[in-house]
């Protein structure tokens, strides 16, 4: 199966396409909203604007693309309106954490070369690269899972380093491919294009393929297992170290049953 694992949610109104490659079904998915994301993506550029409300509008943003990328109905307007409001505190809050930790990781990269000793230099560089790296694979799944479940920003960070190994060769697969687009943007495009592709295709572009790689993983290991009416694990031991707080309605009202 490799990268892009098959993952199939059935609810009323969504055709069964358990045939359709990973790779081809996301572009499937990605064409068939393409208005609507287009729409998301200039929604969530301008609730960006007041710069602290990115955490909210990422959570909104985020309500919207998940539910896409399990092929589930969205109301655009509506999702992304209860899904900002309704995480309004936590993301807030882990907003200013993330741009605290970004901060202190990429101040750390930029001033390692003026370290003396060329060993202890490589020793920082590896350090530096090595926790960057990791966060970045934590962060695909904080807001995912903030949308998803009843959990403390403790909780949220515990399950997103245990999803950073448990998915390692996914989130390196996504990150290649993140960075392949961030870097073809910045250096092969000037700067009136750059700003349109911000505007009207990026955040929606990327925010897609996080969630189309990751709800695998959530499904997998935060989902499958539960009572969809009780809301209690089925096999404890299978899932050992996640934290969660299950929602039947939220995460079963599209299903038939």
């Amino acid at each position: 199966m490799g990268f892009f694992n098959d993952y199939q949610r059935e609810g009323k109104g969504v055709p069964k396409e358990q045939n359709t490659p990973r790779f081809l079904l996301f572009f499937q998915i990605y064409f068939r909203k393409f208005w609507n994301l287009l729409l998301l993506n200039m929604l969530y550029v301008v609730f960006c604007i007041p710069v602290v409300t990115i955490g909210p509008a990422t959570a909104g943003l985020t309500k919207v693309l998940r539910n896409y990328a399990r092929e589930e109905h969205a109301f655009l307007w509506g999702d992304f309106i209860e899904a900002f409001k309704k995480n309004f505190k936590q993301s807030l809050l882990y907003s200013l954490l993330d741009f605290v930790i970004l901060g202190i990781l990429i101040l750390d990269l930029l001033s390692v070369g003026n370290v003396p000793n060329k060993i202890l230099m490589t020793l920082s560089l590896a350090a530096i690269l090595f926790s960057l790296t990791v966060y970045i694979f934590m962060r695909y799944y904080v807001y995912n899972m903030m949308v998803t479940f009843h959990l403390t920003l403790w909780q949220l960070l515990k399950n997103a380093f245990i999803f950073c190994w448990t998915g390692f060769f996914r989130n390196l697969f996504l990150t290649a491919i993140l960075a392949l687009i961030t870097y073809f943007l910045v250096f092969y495009l000037n700067i009136t294009l750059l700003i349109f592709v911000l505007f009207f295709l990026y955040f929606t572009f990327c925010g897609l393929l996080i969630n189309f790689m990751i709800n695998p993983m959530i499904k997998k290991y935060m989902i499958d297992g539960y009572d969809p009416k009780t809301g209690e694990r089925l096999e404890e031991e299978k899932y050992e170290g996640f934290e969660e707080e299950y929602e039947p309605d939220e995460l079963d009202q599209n299903d038939p049953s």
